[in-house]
């Protein structure tokens, strides 16, 4: 593993991002860097038990046909996952829905930074130093684990200082997510703004090159850095891979998921970094590029939206419909549909896929309010429809809705009892299986 002074090195190595346009393409600049970031995280100190009798190993996973394995987790990788139970079951990933540890709930801590990847997820992590070309971020539930580098080009934008009301924290991160311009953006916590060239930062000041020069801000006084959308380039997932949800809200794209010694978990993220973790950090996996397809990561064919009064709400992919992360009664979910009522979006189907399932309810931004109802149409046939949900509902499980043959799938949501206050409805894992 490469010493702090290692990464140091790296980082201060860079050219900046006007030369490598000009020279070496940042793509080129990209992969020059991300082959040569790598972290091994710190090895907890304990017995290590065997994958049959270590409870952290305790896992639920499904496959294509909706049939449920329950049990130990005993290896991973090579395109294979093997679980023990009354007896081992050797299954294909590529016909896995997901991988659930059993018991192990996933939260994002409201005063943890973030950073925001290029492709939609997010690390709870502090940025400690940077060049122009890299961030070296910390865990931040995590201190003992060791720093690494990240390409800014696979960062969307960073949060130093959350806000402490949930929705301006929720707009905040839309308005990164959403920055499209061809500058670096500062958003100072005073409510200003400042556009220029990002330079770097230390654990003191933010370094932005301006129209008038180069200006050094005080770290202590920025809220967010949202990065120039033209310099992202965010790495598309070839063959097999997964979304892999920490235990402290992170969730990220990854490929060649395998299990090692001491219960960990190794993976190459899509932000070009290699991650060797403690299982027990897992809260879950998703698995990608084999029998599964979330809604959330196909183009509707129409998406409708019928106010109440005249506000007109967005169709959010993996957020709620404020822009926070989707969370129904304490649980996190990395994938899914935020909208509000009274709405409706339609996907089409041409009859690929076997089944589709989801988790619904009203999202827990409304802290208890709120209230709609859900229906699930095939074809334009009502095959479900929920009661009143409110904000204090339990989350609806839709297992496995039968769609063999159908052509189009719409999910809807109607005014509850309360008309469309407070109505933040999500379509959680909202997935098609194969």
């Amino acid at each position: 593993m490469p010493a702090r002074s290692d990464t140091d090195r790296l980082l201060s190595s860079r050219t900046n991002r006007r030369s490598a346009r000009q020279g070496m393409s940042r793509r080129a600049m990209t992969g020059f860097i991300r082959s040569s970031l790598c972290l091994f995280s710190i090895v907890p100190s304990g017995t290590i038990a065997t994958a049959q009798d270590n409870p952290n190993r305790r896992i639920v996973t499904v496959n294509r046909a909706g049939r449920e394995f329950s049990g130990k987790l005993l290896t991973l990788g090579g395109g294979e996952l093997s679980v023990g139970g009354t007896e081992t079951q050797r299954l294909a990933t590529k016909s896995l829905v997901d991988l659930k540890f059993k018991d192990r709930p996933s939260s994002v801590q409201a005063r943890d930074p973030l950073v925001l990847l290029a492709d939609g997820g997010w690390l709870a992590a502090r940025t400690i130093a940077s060049s122009d070309e890299a961030l070296s971020v910390r865990w931040e539930r995590h201190p003992a684990w060791s720093p690494f580098a990240i390409a800014l080009d696979g960062v969307r934008g960073v949060i130093f200082n959350r806000p402490e009301n949930p929705a301006d924290d929720a707009r905040l991160a839309v308005r990164i997510a959403e920055h499209r311009e061809r500058h670096d953006l500062v958003l100072l916590s005073n409510g200003d703004t400042l556009i220029g060239e990002f330079r770097g930062l230390d654990e003191q000041q933010l370094t932005l090159q301006t129209a008038a020069g180069k200006s050094a801000i005080e770290r202590a006084g920025v809220r967010a850095l949202a990065f120039n959308s033209e310099l992202i380039d965010i790495e598309r997932l070839q063959g097999e891979g997964a979304i892999v949800s920490l235990i402290d809200g992170s969730r990220f794209r990854a490929r060649n998921l395998r299990t090692g010694a001491l219960d960990r978990l190794g993976f190459r993220t899509l932000f070009g970094v290699d991650l060797d973790l403690p299982l027990v950090a897992v809260e879950s996996v998703r698995f990608l590029g084999g029998c599964t397809t979330y809604l959330s990561d196909l183009e509707p064919a129409e998406y409708r939206f019928e106010p109440y009064f005249d506000e007109a709400w967005p169709l959010r992919r993996d957020r709620s419909v404020q822009g926070g992360p989707l969370s129904l009664r304490g649980g996190l979910y990395p994938k899914g549909l935020g909208v509000h009522s009274q709405s409706s979006v339609t996907y089409a189907l041409a009859g690929q896929y076997r089944w589709f399932q989801a988790t619904i309810g009203i999202d827990d931004d409304t802290r208890g309010q709120g209230s709609a109802r859900f229906e699930v149409l095939l074809d334009g046939k009502s095959v479900f429809k929920s009661d009143d949900l409110t904000g204090q509902s339990p989350a609806l499980e839709l297992k496995r809705i039968d769609v063999s043959g159908v052509k189009t799938l719409t999910l809807r949501v109607k005014f509850g009892a309360k008309a469309d206050i407070q109505d933040h409805a999500d379509w959680c894992d909202a997935v098609l299986v194969k």
